[in-house]
């Protein structure tokens, strides 16, 4: 694919790298879109900015959406980009099939994806080679 010419393509094209190598559940839709609200009960610095990503499943498919506004930067937008597309790495059908899944559990199932995700990204040259997606 070359060179991304915005941020939204770069984290697309991120996107299709991490689903091309790592296994998810279900399949992965990732959507960027400029701001993500945070709930009334944030702290109002959390209100004020909303959230830089989220993830949710909703049948058989899970969602990640990725906030990608001028003021976030795209190391910031890639890290949580990451941190989300880990949440998707761990969900299990069993988990998310039998219960409600506590999207903001950071369990060692969790750990253990996001820490190979950052590996292969960082020290793995997936960086580089997420150019190609």
């Amino acid at each position: 694919m070359g060179r991304a010419r915005s941020r939204k393509e770069r984290l697309l094209q991120i996107g299709r790298w991490l689903c091309a190598t790592f296994d998810t559940p279900y399949p992965v839709t990732l959507r960027i879109v400029k701001k993500i609200a945070a709930d009334a009960d944030e702290p109002k610095r959390i209100k004020m900015t909303g959230y830089y990503g989220e993830s949710w499943r909703e049948g058989r498919r899970i969602y990640i959406r990725i906030a990608a506004r001028p003021g976030i930067r795209i190391y910031d937008a890639i890290d949580t980009l990451l941190h989300e597309f880990a949440h998707a790495a761990s969900m299990r059908h069993e988990k998310i099939e039998d219960k409600r899944l506590d999207h903001g559990a950071h369990d060692d199932a969790w750990a253990l994806a996001w820490g190979k995700i950052y590996r292969k990204f960082y020290d793995d040259d997936g960086d580089v080679d997420s150019w190609d997606f």
